[in-house]
């Protein structure tokens, strides 16, 4: 699901051509279209599965991104960037199209941990990035939360359009 991010961060170059950053955001995570299932029997004893739905999941998170930035042309504005990805759950729902709105911020994990791998272009104090972070942990921690998002994790692909101030 198409969703929202925000934040700033500072970078410092510790060599010619590799920087350090750190990177506090805001995102909103989720996924359309999901389909609640429970298992359950039928009156003859036999194993069924009922399914409800759909169901919209919104997640926000706080992200703090610890990157490495690495420039491997000294001219040419592209760079590349990996390192330690950590968010904090604000708030999770999943909602039912106009029906009844799940809280699943006590039945997923709080903490989310995740590899980052980006490549940027910048041009004057513009930058664009494409960042893919792959999460270790499954979201669900509780059987409710397994019932709706099974195994769901966090990995996802960001495109950012960022502005440069730079101070020193």
């Amino acid at each position: 699901k198409v969703g929202l991010v925000a934040g700033a961060y500072v970078e410092v170059f510790v060599a010619k051509n590799i920087a350090v950053e750190a990177e506090v955001q805001y995102s909103r995570q989720g996924s359309a279209g999901i389909y609640r299932s429970i298992n359950a029997t039928d009156v003859y004893g036999n194993p069924i599965v009922q399914e409800y739905g759909p169901y919209d999941i919104k997640l926000n998170y706080l992200n703090m991104n610890y990157l490495v930035r690495w420039y491997p042309w000294a001219d040419l504005p592209w760079s590349f960037t990996t390192g330690l990805h950590a968010g904090y759950i604000i708030n999770a729902h999943a909602k039912k199209n106009h029906g009844e709105d799940i809280n699943l911020k006590n039945h997923i994990y709080r903490g989310d941990v995740a590899i980052p791998l980006g490549v940027s272009y910048e041009w004057d104090q513009w930058q664009v990035e494409a960042r893919c972070n792959l999460s270790f942990r499954k979201l669900s921690r509780t059987s409710e939360a397994k019932d709706l998002i099974r195994n769901a994790r966090n990995s996802m692909l960001e495109v950012t359009l960022g502005y440069r101030i730079q101070v020193l």
